[in-house]
């Protein structure tokens, strides 16, 4: 205290609280009660108040102002005397007679030891009388070991000198009543002066009651608090009711605190839900225990607009704490409802970050800032077979290097220090790139890496995330992509594209050196008879073989290719027209090699190659291949190895492809005409059938022969074409006739097919469906004998075409009788004659011509016509153009024949006029002789 007693003698009462002895006096009534003055002026400051307004309110004003001076005064004067007792000697005082025994605080007189030397009433009724001679031992009693010891220590520090003592300890203490109860009181301490011994000293002990509200704080205190939060608080008493509460707990119950204070929640809430949560508190109180639940409730959300919007589920973690009084007894519930839903989505979150972590196809590896692996997923484990567990000093830049190529990486890098720590300097902590990752067994393994530098709010570098995709079998699909784009599937050399690439090299280093190279085209000779005869898998494996014996003779500065079916490509570096033409003899003799396949013993393969050389036979790719291509095909037919490219090559060509269009449109046009040629039997020389001869009437043209189209035709995909029509056309002719009488049943109608057409699977349908549009057949019965018959050259029936077999078969059970043409002069087996329907073997006629003068093409023609009597076949000899032939045929045996000598082919009605003996309209057409048919 730092009040200064007044001068004046009623502020100094150090003589009336001194101690008398003997016994204690009356006090007279003329000396100042200091307790019945100030309670005197309160009086009449209550009277002041309670008077009714004064008529002067000055006046009333300066006599309040006057009595709240004169109350002051009073407490002044009594705080002053109180200061003074309470420093007087204990010698020469006991407790301050009247003024202490009327404090309504308990003060007590205290030894060093606490105990107890002197106590007014108010002490007295705290802590009781303790018995007889027990009252010095009363504080030490209820005081706790921890509230003695720090009791103790405020002594001693109200013990020393005031100019070097420190501030007291501030002191609370919890002290059981006499009655029970228990109360908090804060201890003021004040040596009692004149020991300067501790042991012997005193102190006073005054104890000022904490009340509840106190003990809890300021209320304004504890507003201020509860509404700081964002989390629904609320206290609410035994009953239910709510105590205090904040704006978030109001909230979703559309009230203010102010509304739902001091109520049960049935009042401001659903019935339902408030028997439920007066449930959940009704358990906490009975169990003195918290209880912490989780939950889901709907909360109003907010618009932009600030309008309330739909509501959103949040989840609540929902603490309910009993409330305590100072005896330990339940006195209420705090509630503190805090959303959660932001840390279960965070945790969600991070739930879902582990599993991408874990279950991600790409291998992930987390590292320390020094590039040291700390954590990899099960993916990296897969592909690299490596655990860092197993290997605690794996380094992130040991594992993956740059893949080869990427030399950009390394330019201007130190050595000493890490590529991947350069890069990511250089890439500001992000870098991605293509790189191999090092496997346990030394495999490397083509990856895309993104890594990462992890850094806090702060920059701190954390540590790398490196994801790893394993592109290894990307890029080995992009090989072998390229591989098929660029190489040959087959034989494994370049194919047509990567030959066009080279080509384009080659030609526009030639145009900036000056120098020159020549192009071979390059084509096997009878390769689809072999591929044909034994099956495209033997054929495979001439192709295959070629290939290898080209690849190994190749030299530096050349490139083999194919670019389909038996035709390959060399280019020649560095040569003219005389070295390209040594050096294709070269190559043509080292393909020339006996070799053995399955159905080929010592098979020698030849071919037939055509040359263009680079600038004196074109200066573009395309020029260099076309003419290299036609001088192929002018060696092909000239029957000769090889054959430099001139220009009347180019111009056949050129025929040729006119040729091509003008067949299309021929076919669509119905150009074609059929002439025949007479077919006699040599014994009686009479007339027993004919060959029907294809022919196109070519505008502007005039009338060309089928060795003029037909190759052409057969290059271009046509011969299908031709052949149906052919068909069609020959099957009306010979019913027209057979239907008019103007031919019988020995007569025989020859056409020619290919094989391919024969082979195809509506061939015969075909063939029925012309019977059909005749009238010879029903779609149903079996056609009579028709007088057909199908030429086929030696050479189609020695090709093994799928299908071919069979439809011959068919054909034979139809009627249809099959004709080998240009017989011995080409792949000639006695297998084929065996197996097929073969009735008639025609003599090709380079065999006829001169056979009277020759005597080979004499023994040859004797030796076809004794195999025909062997197997009961008919012989037929082509080209008699002299009477001499003739004798020489008849004479060796032969049965039918055609040729110049008798008649050439005629168009159709001069056919029907020389044999039939009649004029055009003579005959009937086809309808009309179908309808006269018996």
């Amino acid at each position: 205290m730092n009040w200064k007693p007044p001068s004046s003698p009623a502020a100094n009462p150090a003589a009336r609280l001194s101690p008398s002895v003997g016994p204690r006096p009356k006090i007279s009534e003329t000396v100042n009660n200091p307790m019945a003055e100030i309670e005197t002026r309160l009086c009449a400051l209550e009277a002041a108040l309670s008077q009714p307004a004064a008529a002067d309110p000055a006046a009333a004003q300066a006599e309040l102002r006057a009595a709240l001076d004169r109350l002051r005064v009073s407490c002044a004067e009594q705080a002053a005397a109180l200061e003074l007792a309470l420093h007087h000697p204990v010698e020469q005082m006991h407790l301050p007679g009247e003024l202490l025994r009327l404090l309504p605080v308990p003060v007590l007189q205290l030894t060093h030891a606490l105990r107890v030397v002197d106590a007014n009433a108010a002490a007295r009724a705290l802590l009781g009388d303790g018995g007889p001679g027990g009252r010095s031992g009363v504080l030490r009693a209820v005081l706790s070991r921890s509230q003695a010891r720090a009791l103790t220590q405020a002594l001693d520090a109200a013990f020393l000198r005031p100019d070097t003592a420190p501030a007291a300890p501030a002191v609370t203490l919890r002290i059981g009543r006499a009655d029970g109860r228990r109360q908090s009181f804060h201890a003021h301490v004040i040596a009692a002066p004149g020991k300067l011994e501790a042991e012997r000293a005193t102190w006073w002990l005054v104890l000022f009651p904490l009340e509840a509200g106190t003990s809890a704080g300021n209320p304004e205190l504890l507003r201020l608090l509860i509404e700081s939060t964002i989390d629904p608080v609320a206290l609410t008493d035994t009953d239910g009711r709510v105590v205090i509460a904040n704006k978030a707990y109001a909230q979703p119950f559309g009230r203010i605190p102010a509304e739902i204070e001091g109520r049960r929640r049935s009042q401001f809430m659903d019935e339902k839900l408030a028997r439920h949560l007066n449930g959940l508190e009704t358990g906490v109180i009975a169990k003195r225990t918290a209880l912490i639940v989780e939950e889901t409730v709907l909360r109003p959300a907010r618009a932009h607009d600030g309008q309330p919007g739909t509501p959103r589920p949040a989840h609540l973690l929902t603490e309910r704490r009993p409330v305590f009084d100072d005896d330990g007894a339940v006195i209420g519930v705090f509630t503190r409802a805090r959303d959660v839903t932001e840390e279960l989505r965070t945790r969600e979150v991070e739930r879902l970050a582990d599993r991408v972590f874990e279950q991600s196809s790409d291998a992930i590896v987390i590292t320390d800032p020094e590039l040291r692996v700390m954590r990899v997923n099960p993916a990296f484990e897969r592909m690299s077979g490596l655990a860092p567990g197993a290997n605690p000093e794996l380094r992130l830049d040991a594992l993956v290097t740059p893949r080869t190529g990427t030399r950009w990486i390394m330019a201007g890098m130190s050595e000493t220090d890490s590529w991947l720590r350069q890069v990511l300097a250089r890439a500001e902590g992000a870098w991605q790139g293509e790189v191999a990752l090092h496997s346990h067994d030394d495999r490397q393994l083509t990856c895309w890496a993104r890594i990462t530098r992890l850094t806090d709010a702060a920059g701190t570098n954390l540590g790398h995330v490196a994801m790893l995709a394993d592109l290894t079998l990307l890029r080995q699909t992009q090989a072998d992509n390229q591989r098929m784009a660029q190489f040959d599937q087959l034989t494994g050399l370049a194919n047509r594209r990567l030959l066009a690439e080279r080509i384009d090299d080659w030609i526009g280093f030639a145009s900036r050196a000056g120098q020159s190279f020549a192009l071979m085209y390059l084509d096997l000779n009878k390769f689809k008879s072999v591929n044909d005869s034994l099956g495209h898998e033997t054929g495979d494996l001439l192709l295959t073989v070629i290939a290898d014996r080209l690849r190994a003779a190749l030299t530096e500065g050349e490139l083999a290719a194919r670019i389909g079916g038996d035709e390959f490509v060399v280019l020649i570096g560095h040569a003219d027209e005389a070295a390209a033409q040594r050096r294709a003899g070269e190559l043509l003799d080292h393909l020339a090699r006996p070799l053995d396949l399955p159905g080929l013993h010592n098979y020698r393969p030849s071919a037939s190659a055509g040359i263009a050389c680079y600038g004196r036979h074109g200066d573009s790719r395309d020029a260099l291949l076309r003419n290299s291509d036609l001088a192929m095909y002018a060696a092909k037919s000239d029957r000769r190895a090889v054959m430099v490219y001139e220009p009347s090559m180019g111009a056949e060509a050129l025929r040729e492809l006119e040729t091509r269009v003008a067949l299309v449109s021929a076919l669509e046009n119905d150009e074609f005409e059929l002439h025949f040629q007479p077919i006699f039997a040599l014994d009686d020389k009479r007339p027993r059938g004919c060959e029907a001869l294809v022919r196109w009437n070519r505008p502007g043209h005039g009338l060309v022969m089928p060795g003029a189209f037909l190759p052409v035709a057969a290059k271009a995909g046509l011969m299908p074409a031709i052949d149906r029509m052919v068909l069609r056309r020959a099957v009306a002719v010979q019913a027209r006739w057979r239907w008019a009488g103007l031919v019988h049943a020995d007569w025989t109608l020859s056409i020619n097919q290919t094989a391919s057409s024969l082979a195809a699977q509506d061939w015969a349908e075909v063939l029925e469906a012309a019977l059909v549009r005749v009238g010879w057949k029903t779609s149903d019965d079996v056609a009579p004998p028709f007088g057909l018959q199908i030429e086929l050259t030696e050479d189609q029936l020695a090709v093994d075409i799928p299908g071919a077999m069979e439809a011959l078969q068919r054909l034979r059970k139809m009627g249809i009788a099959l004709a080998i043409d240009d017989f011995g002069t080409g792949y000639s087996s006695l297998t084929y004659l065996r197996r097929m329907p073969v009735t008639t073997l025609k003599i090709d006629a380079s065999f006829v011509r001169g056979i009277e003068a020759d005597g080979d093409a004499r023994q040859i023609v004797e030796a076809i016509i004794g195999l025909a009597k062997k197997f009961s076949f008919v012989a037929l000899a082509e080209g008699i153009e002299s009477e001499a032939a003739l004798q020489t045929l008849i004479e060796l045996g032969c049965d039918y024949g055609q040729g110049y000598l008798f008649e050439r082919p005629l168009p159709q009605s001069a056919f029907e006029a020389r044999f039939f003996g009649c004029e055009p309209a003579q005959v009937p057409n086809l309808d009309v002789a179908l309808h006269a048919r018996p």
